[in-house]
């Protein structure tokens, strides 16, 4: 404590001993290896939580980072004084998908890794997470094939039998969920089925079968939650 003391007293200036050049060398390249990040992450993107001011934030936060690396070096009193005035910031805007947390994080590093000069190693760590990005998204890394559907058929009772014979020869497995039949009224019965189709099948081979079955029969399809990307 009492070296921390000292060192404060002996040095109260923040004014970087940074050359200009080095300076404009550290947001140059910090800015654009956080703008390769983010039109990486923009290109990778999948889902309907894109955020435009998301991508646009990746950047800022890369030469941010840069330039606190920058004014901090190795003086331990500019290190507290900017944790000092960031502890006052609050940030209350939920992440709202755990891949952008990654994206955030890999522009910080690249920040700081541009900050303390380290322009090699930051430039091939954004070659090396875009690289991998790029090769999760075009091969669905994690990713899970869900083939499990909801049916809602509206139809009459005698088309029935026709209709879970198409689901046979088509669903690996399949159950009849609900009937209503307060849709008699309008020409039918309501049916709601639980389907897994079989593989080599997909969904519209379904409702083309049946709805070339009868013309009458009206269709829904809900896709299963674990095939839908949010």
């Amino acid at each position: 404590m009492d070296e921390l003391i000292k060192q404060s007293g002996v040095d109260l200036n923040l004014v970087s001993t940074v050359a200009t050049w080095d300076m404009v060398l550290v947001l140059v390249l910090s800015t654009f290896l956080a703008t390769a990040i983010a039109y990486t992450y923009v290109h990778t993107h999948s889902g309907i939580s894109y955020s435009a001011s998301f991508a646009q934030t990746i950047v800022f936060v890369g030469f941010t980072i840069a330039l606190i690396m920058v004014i901090i070096g190795s003086n331990v009193a500019r290190a507290f004084a900017l944790v000092g005035a960031m502890s006052i910031v609050r940030f209350r805007n939920p992440v709202k998908d755990s891949r952008d947390v990654a994206f955030l994080f890999m522009a910080m590093a690249v920040g700081m890794a541009v900050g303390t000069k380290f322009y090699v190693f930051s430039t091939i760590f954004t070659a090396f997470g875009c690289f991998i990005a790029v090769l999760f998204h075009r091969f669905g890394f994690g990713t899970i094939a869900d083939r499990n559907y909801v049916l809602r058929l509206r139809m009459a009772a005698e088309v029935k039998d026709a209709v879970q014979q198409i689901l046979a020869a088509t669903c690996s497995e399949y159950t009849l969920v609900s009937v209503d039949p307060l849709a008699r009224a309008e020409g039918g019965n309501d049916y709601i089925y639980e389907l897994r189709l079989k593989r080599g099948v997909d969904y519209e081979t379904v409702l083309d079968r049946i709805t070339a079955l009868d013309r009458q029969v009206a269709v829904s399809l809900l896709i299963g939650a674990g095939a839908v990307d949010a």
